[in-house]
């Protein structure tokens, strides 16, 4: 199984934001408007020129920012390989923060681990680099595959999280038929 992640350029995902964002607006102002010459008995076509620049603002821009978006392709590694690394990243244990402060306190596990069931803080770059060492096809970063630890060195903390979040639910999601979601296992309603 392979996803493939776009890294953009400079700020250009905070434009995309940005142009949706306005995308939305207009779409909602047309629906307000439409309301609002439902409401007066108004007959005539609300005119929709906004949202339609808007939208093509947006798509415009996507096209640009894909151009300079850097493509990243990830892929599971296999469960044995990726509970080993799990296995070498327990979540980390703390103090109970609602202790009541008589005896000792419990420990519990880190609110940020609790979650992936793993340390957070130290497990995304083994996944990242993780190379078969006997099969260098099979490796969780399949593109780009120059300077990785460079590269991963120089993402921001939010492109890392998006890289190893994904790539860890690429290891741990199931398959799901799209088949068997077709038709209700419960009994139809003449046979209850």
């Amino acid at each position: 199984m392979k996803k493939k992640i776009n890294i953009y350029a400079d700020d250009d995902l905070e434009q995309l934001v940005a142009l949706r964002q306005n995308v939305e607006i207009a779409e909602r102002t047309l629906l307000e408007a439409k309301a609002q010459a439902s409401r007066l008995g108004d007959t005539a076509a609300v005119e929709s020129e906004a949202v339609e620049a808007a939208r093509a603002a947006y798509d415009a821009f996507v096209d640009e920012a894909a151009e300079r978006a850097e493509e990243w392709v990830l892929s599971n590694i296999g469960h044995t390989e990726f509970r080993e690394l799990v296995k070498a990243h327990p979540p980390r244990k703390i103090d109970d923060p609602d202790h009541d402060g008589e005896g000792d306190p419990k420990q519990v596990t880190h609110p940020d681990d609790v979650l992936f069931g793993i340390n957070t803080e130290d497990f995304g770059r083994p996944l990242l680099a993780y190379v078969d060492p006997e099969d260098d096809e099979i490796r969780t970063i399949v593109s780009p595959t120059d300077q990785v630890a460079k590269r991963l060195k120089r993402l921001s903390a939010g492109q890392f999280d998006t890289l190893w979040t994904t790539a860890f639910g690429l290891n741990t999601g199931g398959v799901v038929d799209p088949k068997s979601l077709r038709y209700s296992t419960a009994p139809t309603s003449s046979a209850t």
